[in-house]
């Protein structure tokens, strides 16, 4: 209903070439993600929220990360992660090409 009255609002001042009122349209804001900086790689346990460390070879070579305060295994859902690892397969591959060339120039 208000969508027909704004047609006719429009249209009504349209017919006296003022200045055509401008249709605000509702802002959707989406929330903004948290996002953890930290030094060490890795994650909280989502039982005791302790830090575990994850690196880079624990996710590509899918190796369960254990908490070692609370035991729980967590694993790497490989059908939905497949293209992350690959993209860290990637990652890896460049670090190690870059640690290479920078052990080959003596920098």
């Amino acid at each position: 209903m208000a969508s027909f009255f704004s047609k006719i609002k429009t249209w009504f001042y349209s017919l006296f070439s003022g200045p055509k009122p401008v249709l605000e349209t509702p802002k959707v804001v989406e929330p903004t993600p948290q996002v953890e900086i930290s030094r060490t790689p890795g994650i909280n346990c989502p039982e005791c929220k302790t830090r575990l460390v994850v690196s880079i070879q624990h996710l590509i070579q899918y190796q369960p990360v254990v908490c070692y305060n609370c035991g729980l295994e967590l694993m790497i859902d490989q059908d939905k992660s497949q293209a992350a690892i690959e993209s860290l397969r990637k990652l890896q591959s460049g670090l190690d090409q870059a640690s290479k060339v920078r052990q080959e120039s003596g920098i």
